[in-house]
């Protein structure tokens, strides 16, 4: 966990350097506002479709390597990456051709050229959702072969592009100079992921073997995780829809006021996640006790993270006011993405302990509990950010999600408790039939 939460720090660094280049050369305008919801929506499709491969084959690719060998495991990843290209690049294409239509539910505020430019700089990026679900097979493949380091820093390569076309090319292409640095940086990252599979030996081309009892396995469970990421990931979606509606500048604000939670996401979370699903997946084949590893890393993260988000509420506006008040980012733009900031970071530390529980219930495959949480969570982060931005502005969306996230958490810890029960201490052979 450490180690990926020093790499992932550095990869959000990046990000974070990114969106700061960006806030100074385009401060919170039409412009910004056009890219952040182009570049939302790509990167929903992304997470959602690409994403949930990591989840739904992982657990079964460690199963399959563990109890019929490599081999037989390498056809599995071969075949989910064949079939996940095919369907990824047919989306891309779809959307390419319907882009208007796409968009239209998060960008309807938005004046015609505006919208116009939204649309264009969505297709731009589109080819960057075949490119994630190579990727994310390979950096599985890499994970449970314990390489963790080098897969996490690989996800650099797209915010460092995006700054050098922003450097070189923002005066001549705009706005598009992002989008643009956005998808070259997603090639050059899924180049990286097959340099580090050839050197550990694996084959990277995806090859259409036919159907096994894993691939069927994967196919299940892959379905219920795409509804929940569905539903969860559409939740920055849902916040800059309604941002939109606020008026010109919101959706940047909230954009700039999210990033340092979106950095402790990814260096907390996202690394326990990261580190902890391997390793779930391993003592659900050798049946260990589960309950007592949940407690006692959560007990651990929540210690540690509680102190640190307090502190980090506290100096939200001198924070702001470092990274992000220069050139066209007023003294009033850092006043606002303060406030937004300070609700933010409340998520942070029941997102933790999420993490945990999300990996778990797929390393149990047991990823059909995950549709009711989402459904949940969509719904609840919608009525607060409707209620709450018309008291609080573009600052209640941030707090919306804030409210969301903790009783999203504890509702997937009482359908742990009282859905699968006995699974958290039986073998995996026992608990399939306990489910």
């Amino acid at each position: 966990m450490a180690t990926i939460g020093i790499c992932m720090g550095i990869v959000k660094i990046a990000g974070a350097a990114k969106v700061v280049y960006s806030a100074r050369a385009f401060g919170v305008s039409d412009g910004a506002d056009a890219y952040f919801i182009a570049f939302l929506v790509v990167s929903f499709f992304g997470d959602t479709l690409a994403g949930s491969i990591h989840s739904a084959m992982l657990p079964t690719f460690v199963e399959s390597r563990e109890r019929e060998g490599l081999a037989l495991a390498q056809q599995l990843y071969q075949s989910v990456m064949a079939r996940a290209g095919i369907v990824l690049f047919a989306v891309a294409a779809v959307l390419f051709l319907t882009a208007h239509l796409a968009m239209r539910p998060f960008a309807s505020s938005f004046a015609a050229p505006k919208f116009a430019l939204t649309c264009s700089l969505f297709r731009v990026m589109l080819p960057m959702l075949p490119i994630a679900a190579i990727a994310t097979v390979w950096r599985s493949i890499l994970n449970t072969d314990g390489r963790f380091a080098l897969p996490t820093l690989s996800v650099a390569a797209t915010p460092l592009i995006s700054i050098f076309f922003l450097w070189r090319f923002a005066q001549s292409w705009g706005i598009y100079s992002l989008a643009w640095g956005s998808t070259v940086g997603a090639a050059i990252e899924a180049s990286m992921l097959a340099v580090m599979m050839l050197h550990r030996g694996f084959v990277i081309s995806p090859r259409w073997h036919a159907s096994t009892a894993a691939l069927k396995q994967v196919l299940a469970q892959y379905w219920p995780v795409l509804a929940g990421i569905f539903l969860l990931g559409g939740a920055p979606l849902i916040d800059q829809s309604i941002a939109a509606m606020l008026g010109a500048g919101s959706v940047s604000a909230l954009q700039y006021g999210t990033r340092v939670t979106v950095v402790l996401t990814a260096i907390g979370p996202g690394a326990v996640a990261t580190a902890i699903f391997p390793h779930f997946s391993k003592l659900v084949v050798d049946g260990a006790d589960l309950r007592h590893s949940l407690r006692s890393y959560a007990s651990i993260i929540l210690a540690i993270t509680i102190p640190v988000i307090a502190g980090l509420m506290l100096f939200s506006q001198p924070i702001v006011r470092l990274f992000f008040q220069r050139g066209q980012f007023d003294p009033a733009a850092t006043h606002i993405v303060a406030s937004v900031q300070r609700f933010s970071l409340l998520q942070i530390p029941s997102a933790m302990v999420m993490a945990l529980v999300l990996r778990l219930i797929s390393s149990m495959k047991a990823n059909h509990l995950l549709f009711s949480a989402a459904l949940l969570f969509g719904t609840l982060n919608l009525a607060l950010d409707v209620a709450l931005s018309r008291f609080m502005g573009v600052a209640g969306i941030a707090l919306s999600s804030a409210i969301t996230q903790l009783v999203t958490m504890l509702y997937l810890l009482l359908l742990m408790r009282t859905r699968l029960p006995a699974s958290l201490n039986l073998s995996p052979s026992r608990a399939a039939v306990s489910r």
